[in-house]
């Protein structure tokens, strides 16, 4: 990864997370966060790694982050200076399921 991409990786990730603090409502009880975002070399494509917090809220949190989507695309376009914005996808970050899944495993 060049260090272009990693800059506009980070940018990415707090700028996203702003807009999550700001204007996001997560399902009751549900915390969402982007864990980290990963840029396409030619800097065109964007892929936002989603933590959500119960896991068994993955569901209905991912679904509604994919329609708030528009709107983070949105807001980034006008606030980032660059001449074309990253088309964000979302994806959900499943290394905290495998986490989980390996602290049930050592605890039982």
């Amino acid at each position: 990864m060049s260090r272009r991409t990693e800059q506009v990786s980070s940018l990415l990730c707090a700028e996203i997370n702003q807009i999550l603090l700001k204007d996001f409502e997560a399902p009751l009880g549900t915390l969402i966060s982007v864990s980290q975002v990963e840029v396409s070399p030619d800097l065109k494509n964007a892929t936002a790694y989603v933590s959500i917090i119960p896991s068994n809220h993955i569901g209905s949190g991912l679904e509604k982050i994919k329609r708030f989507g528009p709107h983070v695309q949105k807001i980034i376009g006008g606030q980032l200076k660059m001449r074309s914005t990253p088309k964000i996808t979302w994806q959900l970050d499943e290394r905290d399921l495998k986490y989980s899944a390996i602290d049930e495993a050592l605890n039982s």
